[in-house]
């Protein structure tokens, strides 16, 4: 199945797309499936700034869109940055919507530091446990469908850093979604970055999948139409050993 299911349009504060342009497009590739999953970011520092989605208006047009467009599925999604810290929050905004996928990403760590947009500096090794261990307590009490862009804070590096002294930690993280059956992320985002490979990369895909790992994600975490393309061959290649997400 040709699919995608990690993409902002209108709905998103941070994205330069309209989504009937990209529903078009997607037909026009043939994909069978994509997943539009807006931004719903809660902490305080970004309600302050970006304010909060209507999830209504964003499920009418969704409903809209799919009557429009019925040679494609259409799916509403959505992106709980940070879930695990607005864990009751975001449970009750999103009770009453049928969203499928629900992606559960990390943005912030403990500093305050943003590490989805470019950094001033490489994180220091502390700061890369902090990062990590902020997935673990998003994967072990948040009730989602998908890890969004694991690794995330290394898309503008040129190299890969040492992440030697957390590997006991992404062991973890990685049992628990299999536990769990939270799907892995293939984030295509920071091959269109300085980092110029996907993330988790693939010997962490690998290790996922020697450890029992089963469901895999293909998100392009797309922002602006020109980043919404065809997959590239090698990552379907990847996806021969694994399922797509079992969603509703």
């Amino acid at each position: 199945m040709n699919y995608d299911y990690h993409i902002h349009s209108e709905f998103s504060y941070d994205s330069r797309m309209l989504s009937a342009d990209l529903v078009k497009k997607a037909i026009d590739l043939r994909f069978d499936e994509i997943a539009l999953t807006e931004h719903l970011d809660l902490l305080p520092q970004e309600l302050s700034v970006y304010g909060l989605p209507s999830l209504q208006k964003y499920r009418n047009h969704c409903m809209k869109l799919q009557a429009e467009y019925s040679a494609i599925k259409l799916r509403m999604g959505i992106e709980i940055g940070d879930y695990h810290q607005v864990q009751s929050f975001a449970e009750k905004l999103i009770s009453s919507f049928n969203f499928s996928p629900i992606l559960g990403s990390v943005h912030f760590l403990s500093d305050h530091t943003n590490v989805a947009i470019p950094l001033s500096a490489p994180l220091s090794p502390s700061q890369i446990e902090d990062y990590y261990l902020q997935n673990l307590v998003l994967v072990q009490s948040c009730n989602f469908n998908i890890l969004a862009h694991f690794g995330v804070y290394k898309r503008y590096y040129d190299t890969p850093p040492d992440e030697h002294h957390v590997q006991p930690i992404i062991d973890e993280i990685l049992r628990t979604i299999i536990k769990r059956d939270i799907s892995l992320e293939i984030n295509l985002s920071s091959l269109r970055k300085p980092y110029g490979q996907i993330i988790p990369e693939i010997d962490l895909i690998r290790h996922y999948h020697e450890l029992g790992g089963k469901f895999i994600s293909i998100g392009s975490d797309s922002h602006s139409l020109d980043h919404f393309n065809r997959i590239p061959d090698f990552v379907l290649d990847i996806c021969k050993d694994f399922s797509p997400p079992p969603l509703s």
